[in-house]
This record gives structure tokens, sequence and C-alpha cells, in this order.
């Protein structure tokens, strides 16, 4: 697999999924909303976006690394 590169703000948002998970989907909006100042429609954005990319999931609500 090559090399992982994530911007500073996927790298925050990915630092708050790996401390927490496995987690429900709406613990990470709640978490971002604290930690990073986000709306619920960004967190799930920059989530689809990290998901798409293969390194997040989102199975029935839980989200956790691939």
């Amino acid at each position: 697999m090559g090399e992982l590169k994530l911007g500073v703000v996927e790298a925050q948002f990915a630092d708050v999924i790996w401390e927490n998970e496995p987690l429900p989907s709406g613990e990470l909006v709640k978490l971002c909303a604290e930690k990073l100042e986000w709306k619920k429609s960004t967190t799930y954005t920059v989530l689809k976006k990290l998901c798409d990319r293969g390194i997040f999931q989102n199975v029935d609500g839980v989200v956790t690394s691939v």
C-alpha cells in the first residue's frame, strides 16, 4: 500500500477517530464539534471523503479504521 498522506485538517479529524474508535457516527459529530468546532455536515463530508479513500469505514453508523 502506498504512503498515506493527510492534510492538517484531515489529520486532526483522523486523530479524533483513532483516539476514540470504534465510535458511533453521532458521537463523532459531537467530538468534532467540541475539538474542531465543526458542524455536522462538515464532519460527514470529511468522513465520506476519507472513507472513499479507504482510510475509515462507517458500517451501520459505527466509524472505525480500515
